[in-house]
């Protein structure tokens, strides 16, 4: 969360089958605030007109210059977006949080920035992401002529733990040492990344790996990196482990008795053993650390999700986009009503019970007791065992926080004045929707969110709002199906053996470029 505001960018929405729009605006929705799915006004904000929102890219937070930065992406399949033939020229953009959740866009780097985007560097997307006060991360993901247009390959894995100084603004191309491609081949995670403090002398990143349709990466198998020593390891999980699944959402937030981290997971897009969609998407699952076990919070929910985002503010989860799994293709004429206004839904951390409105003087997060329980009974916070002596040491000791150095700001934003957007409610009527290209964020940490809005009959306008009823349960008037866009209409990468690209391994730092998230939530966004 930044300031009590979740910020949404860009994204598509599916007026009707097949057919695709982009939105090219930053949202914002205020949590200082009550609200309730028929009443939330979003504040929105006009992306320029060379600052296209692009699908899959991460938003991340540097606290030191209050500012959000946008890094990656590729082209939408949008409708109108078809005819543009090449991606925009590679380039980061970022904006200046301020108290009235607007976006007034800049370009941090590029060709119209002081601070050209590096050489030998191609846009990226869909890749796991996160940040901490003083860096950004990013892992996997692709680059194609999609993405970038500096490159013609075909979605090409790119390789390397890429990491961004937010004082220096020098990018860096970490080696994995030899440790991901036999844990995840050539088809590198596309999944959540969270940013750790509390562990290691540096703090930790947690990776929750998300497969690409055909291959699906089992959660038992916990990947964990030491930012000090820029080590690699894994960590057997036990307990009720969830199926492997892709476009899940995934949150992370930390125990209120400053001892665990939880990291929260919804839906997905699961398969049976015949290959088709798995119906039981709808449970939330919780990974509690440093214990590595796995939790079934909740198995009574009739919301079944796929690829959409998830945030936590207070002891409330709110879960933005996505689309019903069973009815992934999106030329479905039977995908049933969106039950969610706004595509909006939130679930109550504290009942268990999902509901139509958010209150922002709720109760402060607390560890779930299913949780707590756990580790009252079990007499240990550890595994039972530990995989490695290094992973040991991660988690038995104090994690340190650094303070970060004085350092010049970004370039500064245009100086022109503009006019503040205005707080606009998506209207009276059927529901549109935002679709979200880029990450989501709450007060402490930074969030992806990108969601698709899919209307079963004639396009409606975004300034419209359901009329009909405002609880969570499907109305039979309503006939917009919101889903999340997931950059590339659901496929996955190709699986011809293809040279990995990265930036070249060498002492020097390379300015530019970004990744998700903040350390006590995650992605989104990335």
């Amino acid at each position: 969360m930044v300031n009590n505001w979740i910020y949404i960018d860009g994204g598509d929405i599916a007026y009707q089958a097949g057919a695709y729009d982009r939105v090219n605006t930053t949202s914002a929705i205020d949590l200082s605030k009550d609200w309730t799915n028929s009443t939330l006004e979003l504040v929105q904000s006009p992306r320029p007109a060379d600052a296209v929102a692009l699908a899959s890219s991460a938003l991340w937070f540097d606290q030191e210059r209050n500012s959000i930065y946008c890094f990656g992406g590729g082209k939408s399949f949008a409708t109108h977006a078809l005819s543009i033939l090449q991606a925009p020229l590679d380039s980061i953009w970022g904006f200046k949080l301020n108290d009235e959740g607007t976006a007034a866009w800049y370009q941090v780097m590029g060709p119209v920035s002081t601070t050209p985007f590096p050489t030998g560097m191609h846009r990226i997307a869909s890749g796991a992401s996160t940040s901490d006060s003083n860096r950004a991360y990013y892992l996997g993901g692709f680059y194609s002529d999609m993405t970038s247009p500096s490159t013609s390959s075909n979605q090409t894995p790119a390789s390397g733990l890429l990491t961004f100084d937010f004082d220096t603004l020098n990018f860096t191309n970490s080696s994995d040492g030899g440790y991901l491609a036999p844990h995840f081949g050539d088809r590198w995670p596309t999944g959540r990344m969270f940013s750790i403090s509390r562990y290691g002398d540096d703090g930790i990143l947690v990776v929750i790996p998300s497969g690409r349709d055909s291959l699906d990466y089992a959660f038992n198998n916990i990947t964990v990196y030491d930012k000090k020593n820029q080590a690699w390891y894994s960590q057997i999980a036990s307990g009720d482990i969830p199926q492997p699944r892709s476009y899940f959402c995934a949150v992370g937030v930390e125990g209120n008795n400053s001892n665990t981290f939880e990291i929260f997971l919804h839906g997905g897009k699961i398969k049976n053993e015949e290959g088709s969609q798995a119906s039981n998407s709808d449970q939330i699952y919780v990974l509690s650390l440093p214990s590595f076990q796995w939790f079934l919070a909740s198995d009574a929910s009739a919301y079944s999700r796929a690829a959409h985002r998830c945030h936590i503010s207070n002891n409330q989860m709110i879960m933005i986009g996505g689309i019903n799994p069973s009815h992934w293709n999106e030329n479905d004429l039977d995908a049933p009503a969106e039950p969610w206004l706004q595509a909006i839904g939130v679930f109550d951390l504290g009942s268990w019970r999902y509901k139509d409105s958010y209150q922002a003087n709720a109760n402060a997060y607390e560890t779930p007791e299913i949780v707590t329980k756990y580790y009252s009974a079990s007499g240990s916070p550890y595994p039972s065992s530990w995989t490695s002596a290094g992973v040991k040491a991660l988690f038995e000791s104090k994690a340190q926080n650094t303070t970060n150095t004085t350092a010049p700001d970004p370039p500064s934003p245009p100086s022109a004045a503009t006019t503040p957007p205005q707080p606009h409610r998506l209207g009276h009527g059927a529901v549109a929707g935002i679709a979200v290209g880029c990450t989501a964020f709450i007060v402490t940490c930074a969030v992806c969110a990108i969601f698709t809005m899919r209307h079963r009959s004639k396009k409606r306008k975004l300034t419209e709002l359901s009329s009909s009823s405002p609880t969570l349960s499907p109305s039979g008037s309503q006939r917009t199906a919101v889903e999340l866009s997931a950059f590339q209409r659901p496929q996955e990468l190709l699986t011809e053996n293809k040279d990995r690209a990265e930036v070249p391994h060498t002492d020097e730092k390379f300015l530019h470029e970004l990744s998700t998230g903040t350390t006590t939530c995650p992605e989104l966004v990335g």
